[in-house]
């Protein structure tokens, strides 16, 4: 499990340091829901995304 995390590590460090050529941004989505319902009472919901795009485009 460690060798896993270490390569993704290792692989998502060197795609953002431009080895493969330009930095590719990560995309950051969140979203948050309000609402109120009838069972029990008002909640929130709240979700984080983070893409790391990694299909490089050749040129």
């Amino acid at each position: 499990m460690k060798r896993i995390v270490a390569a993704l590590t290792v692989a998502v460090g060197l795609s953002a340091c431009g080895v493969e050529g330009e930095p590719v941004q990560p995309e950051v989505h969140a979203r948050t829901t309000v609402g109120v319902n009838s069972k029990w009472g008002s909640y929130t919901d709240t979700s984080v995304n983070i893409h790391f795009p990694l299909n490089f485009p050749t040129n």
